[in-house]
């Protein structure tokens, strides 16, 4: 890189001129070389001379057509970089006045920098639920996967099923973001909050009793009881649970015992949150 920006000054804006010139150089240095012995000796020998300018004119000509067709290969990468750049709505900015060499590095980082924001893009579509926002269920066994032990409930909006029927899925999204929003904020940061599906919300307590985990949410299921989040008649949006310790065992198994809780809740008259095995009433 050195030698590079050393001869940049030489058209700076043309990396092909720029080797040519060089290569111009070097091919004629014998020719110079032999022309000014001569002429220092006093003794020209001009057929000698006329054969090494012939010569030294055809490889000149045949490096200079070499140099053109090795950096093909790098014009086409150039031009298919910045073919992709157009297509890209993250990018670097331009680099002004660079020859073919320097365009052809920054578009390999601009490139780069939105391939980079693509994946992100994409990671976040793969993980997140796009209606509320939250962890969808990949991320959210992802994300509780790798906390380790501690507490995991599931909730269920009670009726939900009533409120689309009765007044369109617009206001049942709108319920469901709402309830996201409240739940993400009601329970503590490091806590991780994710849609399981439909109207199913989990909640992870890392290192968390299930107790404490249960009191947490009960003080959220009495708060949206009471009416935080209504019906478009006017009824409360209320929620059932069911909370579990996570005991050494597969996530998927934890999983499976909050939602018999859940169910359990369900059974017996909803708007309500059951915890353990025994499936006890949190009051």
């Amino acid at each position: 890189m050195r030698f590079y920006n050393a001869t940049r000054f030489l058209f700076p804006s043309s990396l092909r001129l720029r080797m040519f010139t060089i290569c111009f150089i070097g091919t004629h240095i014998p020719l110079l070389t032999f022309a000014g012995w001569q002429f220092t000796s006093g003794m020209i020998d001009w057929p000698d001379l006329g054969v090494v300018l012939g010569a030294t004119l055809i490889g000149t000509v045949f490096t200079l057509i070499g140099i053109d067709g090795l950096l093909a290969p790098v014009r086409t990468a150039t031009d298919a970089v910045q073919s992709l750049e157009r297509e890209q709505a993250e990018a670097l900015e331009a680099v002004s006045d660079g020859d073919m060499l320097t365009e052809l590095l920054a578009g390999v980082t601009r490139a780069s920098e939105a391939t980079k924001v693509r994946v992100a893009a994409l990671d976040m579509a793969a993980h997140r639920d796009p209606l509320t926002g939250l962890l969808n269920r990949r991320g959210f066994l992802a994300r509780a996967e790798a906390a380790g032990e501690g507490a995991i409930a599931l909730l269920d909006l009670d009726k939900f099923k009533s409120i689309n029927d009765q007044f369109g899925h617009d206001a049942g999204d709108a319920i469901l973001q709402d309830f996201a929003a409240y739940l993400a904020r009601g329970v503590r940061k490091a806590d991780c909050v994710g849609r399981w599906g439909g109207e199913e919300f989990a909640v992870f307590f890392p290192a968390t009793e299930e107790g404490e985990a249960a009191a947490i949410l009960q003080r959220i299921a009495r708060r949206l009881g009471n009416g935080l989040i209504e019906r478009p008649d006017g009824a409360a949006v209320t929620c059932s649970g069911g909370v579990v310790a996570i005991e050494g065992e597969p996530l998927s198994l934890a999983m499976a015992r909050a939602d018999a809780a859940l169910y359990a809740a369900k059974r017996s008259g909803r708007n309500q949150l059951r915890v353990g095995d025994a499936h006890l009433l949190v009051e």
